[in-house]
């Protein structure tokens, strides 16, 4: 009789760990990916929250940066800063698992997302007011765009040339981009047309490519396995 309790016992145990594991699931590609949580390392909001806020969810979406001078008219500061208070907001309320790689993560991903909210609302003033890009992060490494829009004239308007040249270089058809060129070139407004373009192919893409790498993906899979018990993944 005791055996049979025991065994009874244990089967309600094993039981009671297959309800507490929660299923997962995410799709990649062409695969769905369904996972057992393991309920001794997170629950399913967490892995929810860190899957979604790293992998899926979406980007800033206020636009910063023009192409020509009627898109300026979309540019709102406001927008820009009440969009970043959000995800800055919903990101820190968010419960990731504990451990020290998650708590690094969580924090990384916020500085990350500050900085950018910083970078776009600066982009937005510095179509007017060029100063503003002086004190943001990458500066230093981009200050020949900054000195250029700051002083304006004929050093934005060489500036201005510079990129073009570049990008003239590695085009398979340059005809259709020198005829832009000019056409700008010779508007009313080209100082504007300068600093449009100096700031979205100067200015922004120096920040791009020097901007620090704060998520390593390979490691992220590597832990983010670690919170399963199991993975099966089916590929259509």
């Amino acid at each position: 009789m005791k055996n049979f309790i025991l065994s009874v016992g244990l089967l309600l145990s094993f039981s009671s760990l297959l309800c507490a594991q929660e299923v997962f699931e995410w799709q990649e590609g062409y695969c769905i990916s369904k996972a057992q949580i393991d309920p001794a390392k997170a629950n399913y909001e967490q892995v929810q929250n860190v899957h979604f806020t790293l992998i899926q969810a979406s980007e800033l979406s206020q636009p910063f940066l023009a192409y020509q001078p009627k898109d300026t008219a979309y540019f709102n500061v406001k927008n820009i800063r009440s969009e970043c208070s959000g995800f800055v907001t919903e990101l820190e309320q968010m419960e990731y698992p504990k451990g020290e790689y998650w708590t690094n993560l969580k924090k990384m991903r916020l500085d990350n997302i500050r900085e950018q909210c910083l970078l776009r609302e600066k982009a937005v003033i510095a179509l007017n007011q060029p100063k503003a890009l002086k004190g943001t992060p990458y500066c230093k490494e981009c200050s020949h765009y900054i000195t250029a829009l700051e002083k304006g004239g004929n050093t934005l308007l060489n500036a201005w040339k510079e990129i073009h040249e570049k990008e003239v270089e590695g085009a398979l058809d340059p005809n259709p981009i020198n005829k832009a060129f000019e056409q700008h070139w010779n508007a009313p407004n080209k100082e504007f047309w300068a600093r449009i373009e100096v700031l979205r192919y100067g200015w922004w893409n120096c920040v791009l490519e020097n901007q620090k790498n704060w998520f390593n993906e390979d490691q992220y899979n590597k832990e983010f396995r670690k919170l399963m018990t199991s993975i099966q993944i089916e590929c259509r």
